[in-house]
């Protein structure tokens, strides 16, 4: 039997696109889009916002684990906070990122903070590529 050959006479022909997922599906690029530091609307009471808090570091924490995960996250505005020692979400990217899930942060935000992440796995970028990212995306999830 030659390569290209199984099971049969004739050459096979793999298509890498549908024999990653099977079911003629194509495989969809996720970008995960993260504009604040808590999860849903602040209120204006402290309850809520605790609470948002509590919202973001459990996914954030649940990305580390998670069966399903994003191909990319973009942290754009107060989002970018996340990312920075003083914020409790902090340890969490230490696990999405050995994940080799891509972390893409504003570069105009990280400059308006006058900070720049510690981790250099994670991607500065301008926000007009940012906004290529999310307009070429298959589907924007945004937290």
């Amino acid at each position: 039997m030659k390569m290209n050959e199984i099971f049969t006479e004739t050459p096979t022909k793999a298509v890498p696109e549908l024999a990653l997922v099977g079911g003629g599906e194509r495989p969809k690029r996720v970008i995960l889009l993260i504009e604040g530091e808590i999860v849903g609307d602040n209120k204006g009471d402290e309850a809520s916002e605790e609470h948002g808090r509590e919202l973001m570091l459990h996914s954030l924490t649940s990305l580390g684990t998670a069966r399903i995960v994003p191909d990319e996250i973009i942290l754009l505005h107060d989002g970018v906070r996340l990312i920075l020692p003083e914020s409790e979400c902090y340890p969490c990217w230490k696990s999405i990122l050995d994940r080799e899930i891509v972390v893409k942060a504003c570069n105009e935000t990280l400059f308006y903070l006058g900070k720049i992440p510690e981790d250099p796995r994670i991607i500065c970028e301008d926000m007009a590529d940012l906004l290529e990212d999310l307009l070429t995306a298959d589907n924007v999830v945004c937290l």
